[in-house]
C-alpha cells in the first residue's frame, strides 16, 4: 500500500552541463553515454528537481533517445516532462490566482468558503488565466538574463495572479500594464514586506517547513492582500480604471457574511449538480462492497505500477499477488466505508479515523508479510514520521485524502451504476472475482509476487 516505489539503485549519468555541451559542440565517438539500464528515469527526475528547468529534462531524453536507442524510454520522459508542464501551466498557476481570490474575499467576508479558490474554473476562464499567467512568467524569464531587469519585473508583475483573480478576463497586456502602474514607486515597499518574514523562513527550517506550511504560508498571503488593497486604493486615488469597477462586491459594503456569487459580473457554473447526485449516505448491499473492493483493488495497482513505470521506466507487477490487483487497497477502501457510516457527515473526524483505519492496515499487512515471508514489499525508511519504516506520515495523509474521495464521490457514484446493472449479473461477476482472487492468494502464498521493484530483503536487526 506504499506510495512509493522501493529504492533503486545509484545511477550513473552525464550532467546537464555535459549535455548542453554535446548540443552545441556535437558529440564525439570515444566519448560514449553510460547509463544504467534500470531506472534512468529517475535520475532525470531528481535532476529536473534540483535544476527546476524541465528544458534539461528533455535535452536528457533527446539525448537517451538518439544515443541509447531508449525509445521506449525516451518517450516516457518527455511525455513526463509534457504532463508536468502542463499541469503547471493549467492547473498551478490557476489555482495560484484562485488562491488570491479566496483570500481576497477572505479580508472582507468572514464565512468565505475554500471552494472560491475555483473561481476561475467555475467561471469557464481558466484557460484564458493558464495563458496569461504562463506569459507573465515567460516574460519574467527573459527579464532575468537583463541581471537587474529580473527582479525588479517579479515586483512589477507581483499584482498580476490578485488583478486576474478581481477580473479574469484581463488581457495579458492589460493585467502587465496595469500591474506596472500599481507597483509604480512601491516595490522597494513590497520588498522590505518580503524581507520581514525572513525570521520565518529560518524558523520554517528548523521545523521542517511545518511552521512556514501551518502559519508563515497563510498569514504572509493575508498580510500582501492587505498590502494590495493599500496599493489599489492609493492607485484609484489618482485614477479611474474601469477594471475595478466590475467586482461591485469585493469590498462588502452591505456587510454580508459571504460574498453573493450570483452578483459576480461573470456567470459562475456550479458542480453542485453532480454532486448531489452522489449520495454519499446510500447502504451498500453485498455485491455492491465486492465491486467496490475490486474496484478500488485495481485502481491501487494501476497507481502503483505507473509510479514505478514513471520512476523507473519499467512495467512492474507491484504486490504480494500476481493479478492486478492490491488487495490492500479494496480492505481499506471497503472497511472506511463500512466502519464509518456514522461519521460521513463530519468530513473532517471522517479524514482522521480514515486515516487511522489505513494505518493500521498498512502496519498490520507489512508485519504480517514481513514476519512469514522474511520480505518487505514497501519501506518507509527515512521518511518523515514513519514507523519501523511501515507507516510514515506522508502516506498516511495521501490515504486520507484518498479515502475521503472514495467514500464521498467515487463509492457513490460506482453505487449508481452498479444498482442498474442485473442482479444475476452482479452475482455472477462477483463470484468469478472472489474465485480469481482466491486462487491468485493460495498460489501466492507459497510463491508470493516478487524480485527487483517490488521486494527487498528484510534487515535483521
Amino acid at each position: 500500500m506504499s506510495i512509493q516505489n522501493l529504492p533503486m539503485n545509484a545511477i550513473e549519468g552525464k550532467t546537464n552541463s555535459d549535455i548542453v555541451n554535446e548540443f552545441v559542440h556535437g558529440v564525439s565517438e570515444s566519448d560514449s553515454v553510460i547509463v544504467n539500464r534500470d531506472g534512468f528515469i529517475g535520475n532525470i527526475v531528481n535532476n529536473v528537481s534540483r535544476s527546476g528547468s524541465f528544458l534539461f529534462g528533455i535535452l536528457n531524453a533527446i539525448n537517451q533517445f538518439l544515443f541509447q536507442d531508449k525509445i521506449v524510454a525516451g518517450i516516457i520522459i518527455i511525455l513526463g516532462a509534457f504532463l508536468s508542464i502542463a499541469y503547471w501551466i493549467f492547473i498551478a498557476k490557476v489555482m495560484e490566482v484562485g488562491r488570491c481570490r479566496f483570500f481576497l474575499e477572505n479580508r472582507n467576508y468572514v464565512k468565505t468558503k475554500v471552494s472560491r479558490i475555483l473561481l476561475p474554473f467555475k467561471v469557464r476562464k481558466n484557460f484564458h488565466v493558464a495563458i496569461v499567467m504562463f506569459q507573465k512568467s515567460i516574460y519574467q524569464f527573459l527579464w532575468m538574463f537583463t541581471i537587474i531587469g529580473g527582479p525588479i519585473k517579479a515586483y512589477a508583475y507581483r499584482l498580476i495572479p490578485y488583478l486576474l483573480a478581481e477580473d479574469p478576463t484581463l488581457s495579458t497586456k492589460e493585467a502587465i500594464d496595469l500591474s506596472s502602474a500599481m507597483m509604480y514607486g512601491h516595490k522597494w515597499e513590497a520588498f522590505l514586506f518580503d524581507c520581514s518574514f525572513f525570521g520565518f523562513a529560518i524558523l520554517g527550517m528548523f521545523t521542517l517547513n511545518l511552521f512556514n506550511l501551518f502559519y508563515t504560508n497563510l498569514y504572509m498571503e493575508a498580510s500582501f492582500v492587505e498590502f494590495y488593497y493599500h496599493v489599489r486604493n492609493k492607485y484609484l486615488s489618482f485614477n479611474t480604471v474601469s477594471y475595478f469597477t466590475q467586482d461591485l462586491y469585493l469590498e462588502n459594503k452591505e456587510q454580508l457574511e459571504e460574498y453573493p456569487e450570483d452578483k459576480y459580473f461573470l456567470p459562475e457554473h456550479s458542480s453542485r449538480k453532480f454532486l448531489r447526485q452522489l449520495d454519499y449516505n446510500s447502504n451498500y448491499s453485498l455485491t455492491s462492497y465486492i465491486l467496490l473492493f475490486f474496484t478500488f483493488s485495481f485502481l491501487g495497482w494501476i497507481w502503483e505500477v505507473c509510479l514505478t513505470l514513471f520512476s523507473d521506466g519499467v512495467f512492474v507487477n507491484r504486490g504480494a499477488l500476481f493479478g492486478p490487483w492490491l488487495p490492500i487497497y479494496g480492505s481499506g477502501g471497503v472497511l472506511i466505508l463500512f466502519l464509518l457510516q456514522k461519521f460521513r457527515n463530519r468530513p473532517f473526524l471522517t479524514f482522521l479515523l480514515t486515516i487511522l483505519i489505513c494505518g493500521v492496515v498498512e502496519y498490520g499487512t507489512a508485519l504480517y508479510l514481513e514476519t512469514f515471508k522474511h520480505l518487505k514489499w514497501w519501506d518507509y525508511t527515512g521518511y518523515f514520521l514513519n514507523i519501523h519504516g511501515r507507516v510514515c506520515l506522508e502516506g498516511l495523509l495521501f490515504f486520507g485524502i484518498g479515502g475521503l474521495g472514495f467514500i464521498y464521490i467515487l463509492a457513490p457514484f460506482m453505487n449508481r451504476y452498479f444498482k442498474k446493472w442485473n442482479k444475476t449479473l452482479k452475482q455472477v461477476l462477483c463470484i468469478i472475482l472472489v474465485f480469481l482472487i482466491a486462487c491468485d492468494f493460495i498460489y501466492s502464498s507459497k510463491n508470493p509476487n516478487t524480485g527487483d521493484g517490488i521486494t527487498s530483503q528484510l534487515v535483521e536487526k
